[in-house]
């Protein structure tokens, strides 16, 4: 980790990060391409990318719904996965939902996902499992 730079996202990110997003396997398909975009219109600043030198290797999405912040899309490159990227990435995400005044915050994680899991229970996160999570297309 040689010159780490943590940022926004830009419009000009956007290839970049669909490329980060599918090796790190949290989509990157092209119908992907519009959630980035429009993302883009709403809490900027909660849409965060890192970079060692000119490789995006970590990146996360921030949203507020009004009552509570959600964290989306946290990634960090296969390859670089154990170096603290995810870790960093996050504790700037939370401070910046701090400076707003957001202080509850959840997400969700494939049950699968035994990664994922973990790391979210090593930074602190508590699993509720009482909770249920629906989807519906209405579309």
């Amino acid at each position: 980790m040689s010159d780490l730079t943590v940022r926004s996202v830009t419009l000009d990110d956007v290839d970049q990060l669909l490329a980060l997003w599918s090796a790190g396997g949290v989509g990157g398909s092209e119908g992907d391409r519009d959630e980035i975009i429009n993302k883009l219109d709403h809490d900027p600043d909660l849409f965060l990318v890192i970079l060692d030198g000119d490789d995006f290797v970590a990146s996360i999405m921030g949203t507020y719904d009004g009552h509570r912040g959600r964290i989306k899309r946290a990634v960090v490159d296969p390859t670089r996965q154990g170096q603290g990227l995810g870790r960093r990435v996050v504790e700037e995400l939370e401070q910046r939902f701090l400076t707003r005044g957001i202080t509850e915050l959840r997400l969700e994680v494939w049950a699968d996902n035994t990664g994922g899991l973990a790391f979210w229970t090593e930074m602190g996160w508590e699993l509720l499992p009482d909770i249920r999570y629906f989807q519906r297309s209405i579309g």
